[in-house]
């Protein structure tokens, strides 16, 4: 078992305070350890209390509440979701975006291991290390981090298309769905990731539009009725990243 307790135990549970009791962030309370099986090297997620705020302080998976029905924030990728959280803190504590950018590219793949490790399911243990990767590329590589998304929305579009003109004119067009898969080759090591964001996108993409359109009336009517209860209609939405404000709490 790759994840320990701080003893050196194995973990049999995961110690979490929900802090605060209405809030969506959670204190780990005892420290957790990773061992890599592909590199035997250990990490160490932090208790809260151990260094100054948000040490030790998760959100558990950033999954948008929109798509918790699809993949949820907690489960059997809790402990892979506090450990990454601790070390993408520890990237951004380097103060430098190419190092950052490079040791989340490492922590990133743990990330993935650790999923898999845990008994996630491999479609959903790569999804998950596709969308933090990709946000990685957002924040720390700049001008090519977008231009790799663009990409990447770009191969959903063609993907797409291919689908419908085989529809319309011919299975034979279903040779363009190929098209963003060669495209990622010259990115090389991060082609990877560009294949796993485009296709499932491609894929998911319609079911995930109409979840989100069949949301946003029910949504609608949750803040109505606050409105005319006396409430707050913007509890409705409730965030599932930190604010700056409160990464400094």
């Amino acid at each position: 078992m790759p994840f320990l307790r701080d003893d050196g135990a194995p973990l049999d549970e995961l110690l979490l305070a929900q802090r605060p009791a209405d809030g969506y962030r959670f204190e780990v309370r005892d420290a957790i350890v990773y061992v890599d099986p592909a590199s035997g090297r250990r990490y160490r997620a932090p208790a809260a209390g151990e260094g100054p705020p948000p040490a030790g302080v998760t959100d558990l998976a950033s999954v948008p509440s929109p798509l918790w029905g699809f993949i949820a924030s907690y489960g059997r990728q809790s402990a892979p979701a506090v450990l990454h959280d601790a070390q993408s803190r520890a990237a951004e504590a380097l103060g430098d975006r190419r190092r950052a950018l490079l040791q989340r590219r490492d922590d990133d793949l743990v990330f993935r291991r650790a999923l898999l490790e845990q008994g996630v399911p491999r479609m959903r243990a790569w999804l998950m290390w596709a969308w933090v990767s990709a946000d990685r590329e957002r924040v720390y590589a700049g001008a090519t981090g977008w231009l790799l998304l663009g990409q990447v929305g770009l191969g959903v579009l063609v993907v797409a298309a291919s689908v419908v003109l085989a529809v319309i004119a011919g299975p034979w067009w279903l040779a363009l769905a190929i098209v963003p898969a060669a495209a990622a080759l010259p990115w090389r090591g991060l082609a990877p990731l560009i294949v796993t964001l485009t296709y499932p996108l491609a894929a998911f993409g319609p079911l995930l539009l109409v979840h989100f359109v069949s949301l946003v009336p029910f949504r609608i009517v949750e803040a109505i009725v606050e409105v005319f209860a006396g409430g707050d209609p913007g509890s409705v939405v409730r965030p599932t990243v930190a604010r700056p404000s409160e990464e400094r709490r």
